[in-house]
């Protein structure tokens, strides 16, 4: 099974010292959100460890779903540019959120998820294009958010944009599905790991609530899964504890 790290749980720390980090916990992965301070990093970065990375696309005041044309194009630029950074890095993967429903787009919702579509259509062009995969994202029950329900996340992505898909067990935790039903579609070829009491998205270490993960590691032994599993939590000392329990069920 391969265990990266997100930065975000490290934020904002230097990014040799995320690698020193990850190095002393013998983790071979990291996941790179691609937002001040590592938004410009370079393979340079990266020549002194042998790490294998992913890339999380920007999350802060993108929209890709927007009512505003320029707004819902820088965004997909946004998208873009990450792709180009992974395949400058080497990363394989890059995470994508899907839009959020705009508060004056509400009475027209047709119309965004029309945007939604054709932003993500581009998107998927453009990660081809630099030779990676993107995987879209499954969103907490948070309000006017878009692919909250996996099922229907996974229809999108079978029918409209034949993309991957990280399956954020938190988020899925948190709109209700069990650790059976996350896993039924075999676009799944990424996976974001934090736990949560189901009736938020707490980004919480693993083991701290509710969320089957042995289960869930079973299921993707039986699947014969072999893509990343990124613990997203939300501080350093939440990571150490999530390391800790992984050891503790034998996965790490």
């Amino acid at each position: 099974m391969k265990i990266s790290v997100s930065t975000l749980g490290l934020y904002p720390a230097k990014i040799e010292n995320v690698l020193n980090f990850i190095t002393d916990q013998k983790i071979e992965y990291l996941e790179v959100v691609k937002e001040y301070p590592y938004d410009n990093l370079t393979a340079d970065d990266f020549s002194s460890y042998d790490v294998g990375l992913s890339i999380h696309a920007p999350m802060s005041d993108i929209n890709i779903a927007s009512h505003v044309d320029k707004i819902r194009d820088a965004s997909v630029e946004a998208m873009c540019d990450a792709f180009k950074m992974a395949n400058e890095i080497g990363a394989q993967r890059v995470v994508v959120h899907p839009g959020t429903m705009p508060i004056m787009g509400v009475k027209f919702p047709d119309k965004i998820l029309e945007y939604n579509r054709q932003s993500l259509l581009k998107c998927q062009k453009s990660a081809e294009d630099y030779g990676v995969m993107m995987c879209v994202e499954n969103m907490p029950l948070f309000e006017r958010m878009l692919f909250t329900d996996i099922e229907v996340l996974a229809d999108f992505i079978d029918e409209e944009i034949h993309s991957a898909i990280t399956m954020d067990v938190g988020h899925a935790h948190n709109n209700g599905f069990s650790v059976d039903e996350m896993f039924k579609s075999d676009r799944i070829h990424h996976i974001h790991l934090s736990d949560n009491d189901g009736s938020y998205d707490m980004h919480d270490y693993l083991g701290s609530h509710n969320i089957d993960f042995e289960r869930i590691f079973e299921i993707l032994k039986e699947k014969k899964y072999d893509d990343i599993c990124v613990i997203e939590v939300k501080s350093k000392l939440q990571v150490l504890k999530s390391i800790d329990y992984l050891k503790s069920i034998g996965i790490l």
